[in-house]
């Protein structure tokens, strides 16, 4: 079946709009002009929620959403106790995944905890992705690594100018300052955002970025995988 990337970048921009549409009324102008521009996080807002969970609902979850993904929250790992978990898991891939989501523009904060994920026995995910909402970072095992390896930063998409230039298209700033360039670098990240995430996709790419050796024994042991993705593996 054909992925409709083009229609799940419209679906990105509608949520993108939503949701500042959100923010907007729930923080001062000031405030939503500092977030929008990466000049303060969500944790230094007051706010109703708890600002991871402020993110996660009316930012990340949403996204996820607008490319097809369907997942699980807080998943957990049968036999291991432990007090923290990663906040979902990826149902709707092949390849497992993990996601670890942080308040806007705090993703750094996460990136120590999706590698301390990715090492919790009895989750066979060998990929996690961390986000604030706006920066997406896929981390995964190295190009030269094996299943034991310790994870790495992969790849990574940013929404930071598709969220500036929705805010100026769609009204919810009205100081017209941004440049021709970050406009059209907002709707490059907009259209390139289904084009890595939506499920097929995701698929592929870890795939084919997975190590040769990993690769084969994941293959092994997910031989749906081998016959449900149109590729050559070998």
């Amino acid at each position: 079946m054909a992925v409709d990337t083009a229609a799940a970048a419209r679906r990105v921009h509608r949520t993108l709009d939503e949701f500042l549409g959100q923010l907007d009324s729930d923080v001062s102008d000031a405030e939503f002009k500092k977030l929008l521009f990466g000049k303060a996080t969500l944790n230094e807002v007051e706010l109703e929620y708890k600002p991871e969970a402020y993110t996660r609902y009316n930012l990340v979850e949403p996204l996820l959403e607008a490319v097809e993904l369907t997942y699980q929250l807080e998943p957990r790992s049968v036999g291991v106790h432990r007090k923290r978990w990663p906040d979902l898991r990826l149902t709707s891939t092949g390849i497992p995944y993990i996601g670890e989501v942080k308040a806007l523009n705090n993703a750094e904060r996460g990136r120590e905890e999706i590698k301390e994920y990715l090492g919790i026995e009895g989750f066979v995910s060998p990929y996690g992705m961390l986000t604030d909402g706006v920066e997406w970072v896929v981390y995964g095992p190295s190009a030269e690594g094996g299943r034991k390896s310790s994870p790495v930063e992969r790849t990574q998409r940013s929404l930071n100018e598709a969220l500036q230039t929705v805010a100026l298209t769609e009204e919810h700033w009205e100081m017209d300052l941004l440049s021709g360039a970050i406009q059209s670098e907002g709707i490059r990240q907009i259209e390139s955002f289904p084009e890595l995430f939506m499920a097929e996709k995701l698929d592929v790419w870890a795939l084919e970025k997975m190590p040769a050796e990993y690769r084969a024994d994941f293959l092994t042991q997910h031989q749906e995988l081998q016959t449900s993705l149109d590729w050559d593996w070998e």
